[in-house]
């Protein structure tokens, strides 16, 4: 991740801006990517550029992992079947989580790519997503990731066969 080739701070206010923002930074992913998030909705995991740049990172070496802790996996499990198989053929460098019960009311999401870059989203029902390469925002993110991780349980599973 070149922090240079992104603006430092970002306020973005409409879903295909940010949609944007995710495909860019996502891209740029070099070691790592964690997203909390309710659905993948938002973000577009359905997409065919989201699993392209999953399969990117994941064959970038041995130690490139991708952790998704989601409050509701079935749009994955349903709508996003490039990205089960991606799961079958990675796992466990590559794990879709569903978050423990006491955390699926947190209203905000959070994804990180490289221990470099967090994309927040403040509440799940709103667009507005903030870019930040801050070290303070980047550990916030990283120690809520780590809760949210160590509480979670396996949502999809490597033998998952999706739609």
């Amino acid at each position: 991740m070149n922090p240079q080739d992104l603006q430092s701070y970002r306020r973005i206010e409409g879903r295909n801006e940010a949609r944007a923002a995710f495909d860019g930074i996502v891209a740029r992913a070099q070691r790592s990517l964690r997203i909390a998030d309710d659905r993948g909705e938002f973000y577009g995991f359905d997409r065919k550029i989201f699993a392209d740049a999953l399969e990117a990172l994941l064959g970038r070496g041995r130690d490139t992992t991708v952790e998704i802790v989601l409050h509701d996996a079935g749009f994955v499990e349903r709508s996003c079947p490039r990205v089960v198989a991606l799961l079958r053929r990675h796992w466990p460098r590559l794990r879709v989580l569903r978050s423990e019960e006491s955390a699926r009311e947190y209203p905000r999401g959070f994804v990180l790519v490289d221990d470099r870059v967090v994309l927040r989203r403040p509440h799940h029902e709103g667009a507005l997503t903030l870019v930040d390469f801050d070290e303070e925002a980047v550990a916030q993110a990283r120690g809520l990731l780590d809760e949210m991780v160590a509480g979670a349980t396996v949502a999809i599973g490597a033998s998952t066969t999706g739609l």
